[in-house]
């Protein structure tokens, strides 16, 4: 397809007019109907990279995805672009998945979202050959290798796609997945002669710090609460080992007057969901999660990740520290830890049964630790794990390249203060107003159509229209993030919004 058809769908439903660094290559790639391997960092925008070739082709992307609320987020936000997509699920009533497969089979969707334990089904299988499909796309797939670092099972089973449908291609992506994964993902999946594309896993605007702090509860509580004072503006995730730290780490910075909310896989979905959006919108700048926190998170101000003990791999830590600064700004991951992560990881480790797993875990727990103890830069240790060997020996964006913060150096009490408003940059009269209102606006229209706010206009968007303070439907479509369909949707609200800060 022409590259300017391309940019045409890319301004029309997603509102942007230039893409991404490899965006286009990679869209090409499918469209002439190649298979396809991805490594993209996280913000990088590889759902975007089998989004605009399925609308392009007009046929089926059958989507592979880990996660209920990913499928329904991602469906649900490709809807407000005008583009018609749909999930498969247990979340669905067998009504609703009775009505999507009906109208799957007649052509309506060009996305489909399945889960890898739906899609491997003999009766799955079966029921795809009655549509129309373009090319499979599976995400997180760094799950399909036994060397990655969230192995799943049944996404080994994939392989069984190229089984039933060797001529449709397959393409695969994942935000971290070392060289050994990626070899294993293209001989699981048996490509053919792949359009491969690993892009840089250093990220410059992150700040990396490994702090080791004794062995005292109230040692971590008073960097926590320093912490959450020194990041006034934006939002900041705390990652907690198990469900009870979640918890009793939540329920402390709430006793303090901080609201915080937690987020791990045994809460009930409803609560789930809902602290999460609070979260997105802005409501509760704080939260305390798992590992189950986190995939498909489209937040671009998170100014903080902070780790509250030792990831079981360099990958996870990788992905999770990597939810921070997707706007491209300055943004902090911080790891504290204690010797006895050391002891609690040699256990679960120990705990692993099969043999070729339990080796695979000790392996990731050596570079854990050599990551946390060696003194060496951070980011070329991260990039060299990854198997990228940068040209630069010191990244000046770490603590042991001389990054420090202010916070982890002289913790303050356990009483926190009220934190300093933060000073406000020079803007046009009316602007934080602007923002103010837009951001309550998206909120109660997020809760009144039961989606996430960051569906109806990403934070930057805001920013945008705040920046750009559009008078007319022209000019609103030139603020990124703002499609035809969303101009179409809410152009009028939104200009109105604008108008009544003018006046």
């Amino acid at each position: 397809m022409l590259s300017t058809d391309l940019h045409a769908l890319l301004r029309r439903h997603w509102g942007y007019s230039e893409f991404r660094p490899k965006q286009e290559a990679i869209v090409q790639a499918i469209l002439a109907g190649r298979d396809a391997a991805v490594v993209m960092p996280t913000g990088g925008g590889k759902s975007l990279c089998y989004q605009l070739p399925a609308v392009a082709m007009e046929q089926t992307c059958v989507v592979i995805s880990p996660l209920i609320a990913l499928m329904q987020d991602q469906a649900a936000g490709l809807r407000e672009n005008g583009i018609e997509a749909a999930f498969l699920n247990s979340s669905s009533t067998p009504h609703e998945l009775q009505d999507t497969m009906r109208r799957a089979e007649q052509g309506a969707y060009r996305l489909l979202y399945l889960s890898p334990e739906r899609i491997v089904r003999e009766d799955t299988l079966q029921w795809l050959k009655r549509l129309n499909i373009g090319f499979f796309a599976i995400d997180e797939a760094h799950c399909i290798s036994e060397w990655g670092h969230e192995f799943r099972p049944e996404y080994r089973q994939l392989s069984t796609l190229r089984d039933r449908f060797p001529d449709i291609p397959i393409a695969a992506f994942t935000a971290s997945a070392t060289r050994l994964v990626r070899h294993d993902i293209l001989a699981q999946l048996r490509m053919r002669d792949p359009a491969r594309v690993v892009m840089s896993f250093h990220r410059p605007n992150l700040r990396y710090l490994v702090h080791p702090y004794a062995e005292k509860s109230a040692k971590q509580q008073d960097l926590l609460l320093a912490a959450i004072e020194h990041y006034t503006e934006g939002n900041v995730i705390i990652y907690a080992p198990t469900i009870k730290s979640v918890e009793s780490t939540t329920g402390w910075l709430c006793s303090q007057g901080i609201p915080a909310i937690a987020y791990h896989g045994r809460m009930d979905t409803g609560t789930r969901a809902r602290n999460q959006e609070s979260w997105m919108t802005g409501d509760n700048r704080v939260l305390v999660g798992t590992l189950a926190f986190g995939l498909g998170i489209n937040k671009p101000d998170v100014r903080a990740v902070i780790h509250l003990s030792l990831p079981k791999s360099l990958e996870q830590y990788y992905q999770e520290a990597g939810r921070a600064g997707r706007d491209g700004e300055p943004a902090d991951c911080v790891l504290l830890w204690q010797k006895k992560d050391l002891g609690l990881l040699t256990h679960f480790t120990l705990q692993i049964q099969d043999g070729a797993e339990r080796e695979r875990a000790w392996q990731r727990y050596h570079v854990m630790r050599d990551f946390v103890e060696t003194p060496a830069c951070r980011h070329r240790a991260i990039c060299l794990h990854f198997g990228e060997t940068p040209a630069w020996q010191t990244c000046g964006a770490c603590d042991h390249c001389g990054i420090k913060l202010p916070w982890t150096e002289a913790p303050r009490s356990r009483k926190p203060k009220k934190p300093a408003p933060a000073e406000k940059p020079v803007v046009a009269p009316g602007t934080s107003d602007l923002h103010t209102a837009l951001r309550d606006w998206r909120r109660d229209l997020a809760k009144s159509t039961s989606v996430p706010a960051y569906v109806i206009l990403h934070d930057t968007t805001i920013e945008a229209l705040c920046q750009r303070r559009p008078r007319t439907t022209a000019q609103l479509l030139q603020v990124p993030g703002i499609g035809e369909k969303k101009a179409e949707r809410f152009g009028a609200q939104i200009l109105e919004l604008v108008a009544a800060q003018r006046e």
